[in-house]
C-alpha cells in the first residue's frame, strides 16, 4: 500500500482487486506475509469509511478494530518485519462510502479476510523462517475472526490505544 493512499480513495473495488492479487500468485512466505499486510491496511481504511454510515457498522468496525489491531502487532513479530515497525493506518475524518457500496465493502471485507486466510496457511508450510510459520499459522484464525466481525458473528472489545 503506497504511504498516501487515505481511507477516501479506498474502495470496495481497490480491495477485491488486491484480494484477486493476493488468490491467483504463488507466494512465498514473505511476500504472503507482505500482500496480507498490505492488504489488511486497505481493508483498514475501507472498515473506517463503511463505519461512517451509521452506528451498526460502527460497532461491527469497533470488533474488528480489535483483530487489526492483533493482526498488526502478530505481523511485526514475523521474520519478515522484524526491522520493520507496522501501523495500522488512521483516518480521523473519512468519508462515508456511498450507501451503494456499502454491501459491496462487507463483500470485499469478507473476502479479503478468506482469502488471506486461506494464502496463509498455504504459504505457511513454505516458510524458511519460524516466526514467519508461527504468524502464519496462528494468525490466519485471527484474519478469518475479521470476516466474522464485519459479519456481526463476533462480539469484541475496543482496543485502548496508548
Amino acid at each position: 500500500m503506497s504511504a498516501d493512499t487515505s481511507s477516501d480513495t479506498v474502495t470496495p473495488a481497490l480491495l477485491r482487486g488486491h484480494t484477486q492479487d493476493l488468490e491467483s500468485d504463488p507466494l512465498d512466505a514473505p511476500e504472503a506475509l507482505k500482500r496480507v499486510w498490505s492488504g489488511l491496511c486497505l481493508a483498514r481504511l475501507l472498515g473506517l469509511r463503511l463505519a461512517c454510515t451509521d452506528q451498526g457498522w460502527r460497532r461491527r468496525q469497533a470488533n474488528a478494530e480489535s483483530l487489526e489491531h492483533q493482526l498488526a502487532h502478530d505481523l511485526g513479530t514475523s521474520a519478515t518485519f522484524a526491522d520493520t515497525e507496522l501501523r495500522l493506518p488512521e483516518d480521523g475524518s473519512p468519508r462515508p462510502l456511498p450507501r451503494h457500496e456499502v454491501e459491496e465493502a462487507v463483500v470485499a471485507l469478507v473476502g479479503f479476510s478468506a482469502t488471506a486466510r486461506r494464502r496463509m496457511l498455504a504459504a505457511a508450510p513454505l516458510a524458511r523462517e519460524w516466526h514467519d510459520e508461527r504468524v502464519l499459522r496462528h494468525d490466519s484464525k485471527v484474519m478469518g475472526g475479521l470476516a466474522e466481525a464485519w459479519l456481526g458473528n463476533r462480539a469484541g472489545y475496543r482496543v485502548e490505544r496508548r
